[in-house]
């Protein structure tokens, strides 16, 4: 079988995918769909012991309601199979999705409503197929159309994304930033070996109280540079009232990084505007 065929099977089985995907989502029967979901709260947080082995997520426990019941489930959650919770405090407001009949099972996430649907698979299916159609038309009718199918979509993404990013920014630099003392709690150590190599990385807990008297539990993003004397070490905590999970240790090299963030998104719509006239002039 030639390239042909093997990339008209892809797409062949791609689509039936997305079409299976999207069958089941208008039936009502995907897996998050048929899912409980509900509002909870964390009703304690446990820094973790410092010098320990790293792990997932912040230890903390999650109050939430039985919807049949009324019960209420009081669980230990870490993983953070859902999402992946930068600062924590009791009475913080979550919402919880987990099978039907599970609790045990349960997941985290800013909103019940996200991703409700379960068109996740199915438009990765929709993904694949067009990546195959792309490929094959390529094949058949020369490279410059690999240009088309691939800047078209960049450019028309990248701008989309440029878009929000920008006023998602503006949004960012209107808000006031508070400064508050805090202090490295914990630094744990996680081991990792691929076979081949081992080496070590580090992750810092720190806590700080904000100005309404919520005491805050919080991982830093960045591995702390010097583990073996950040223990115990005085920070500054920079955060907006409205939303403690934007906190950050570096106003200036925050805003660093969401400026070389914008550059990289502009740079890619960029590329794909310039993949699209390229494309379209070598036809």
């Amino acid at each position: 079988m030639d390239w042909h065929g093997v990339l008209v099977l892809w797409c062949v089985g791609c689509g039936v995918l997305a079409l299976i995907g999207y069958g089941r989502s208008l039936a009502g029967v995907t897996r998050a769909q048929r899912a409980v979901r509900v509002p909870g709260r964390i009703a304690e947080v446990r820094i973790p012991e410092h010098g320990g082995p790293g792990i997932l997520g912040i230890p903390v426990v999650v109050a939430f309601p039985d919807p049949v019941t009324g019960q209420e489930h009081v669980l230990p959650y870490v993983s953070e199979a859902g999402i992946q919770l930068d600062a924590v405090w009791v009475g913080r407001e979550i919402a919880v999705i987990h099978p039907p009949g599970h609790p045990e099972r349960f997941e985290i996430t800013y909103d019940v409503q996200d991703g409700q649907h379960g068109l996740g698979w199915p438009h990765f299916a929709v993904f694949l197929l067009y990546c195959g159609l792309v490929a094959d038309t390529a094949i058949l009718r020369g490279y410059p159309w690999v240009l088309l199918g691939v800047g078209v979509p960049l450019a028309v993404v990248m701008s989309f994304v440029l878009r929000h990013d920008l006023r998602l920014t503006r949004r960012e630099a209107a808000r006031p930033i508070i400064a508050a003392p805090g202090r490295v709690a914990a630094v744990l150590t996680s081991v990792h070996d691929d076979g081949e190599s081992v080496w070590t990385s580090h992750t810092a807990f720190i806590t700080f109280t904000t100005s309404e008297g919520t005491a805050v539990a919080a991982r830093l993003r960045a591995e702390p540079k010097d583990p073996k004397t950040t223990y115990g070490a005085e920070v500054t905590v920079h955060y907006p009232p409205d939303n403690l999970d934007a906190f950050t240790l570096d106003l200036t090299a925050t805003r660093r990084s969401t400026v070389l963030d914008i550059a990289f998104i502009v740079l890619c719509l960029l590329l794909g505007a310039a993949g699209t006239v390229a494309g379209a002039l070598l036809l």
